[in-house]
């Protein structure tokens, strides 16, 4: 997956995530959206058959610290439903 910076302000980012559907944003958004500095996140697929999403994000604090934060808190959730899969289980 690349990932580009398309605008980064005091008070919103917009990122773009090439060659991915909207899983990963969309945890990223889940996250963001707990963040009480966080007026608005929203993920914008760009084309039904094209795997390019937009997470857009505006905060009243640094949104790159919002979305880096959402970025750490989803990677514990998968962590934590990882660790209460079966072992061995394929």
């Amino acid at each position: 997956m690349k990932v580009e910076v398309i605008e980064s302000k005091a008070d919103g980012l917009t990122i773009k995530l090439e060659g991915s559907d909207r899983a990963v944003a969309e945890l990223i958004k889940e996250e963001l959206l707990k963040n009480k500095d966080v007026e608005f996140a929203a993920v914008v697929k760009e084309h039904p058959e094209i795997n390019n999403v937009r997470l857009i994000v505006k905060s009243s604090k640094s949104p790159n610290t919002a979305v880096k934060k959402a970025i750490e808190a989803a990677e514990e959730n998968l962590k934590e439903l990882e660790s209460k899969l079966p072992k061995g289980a394929k």
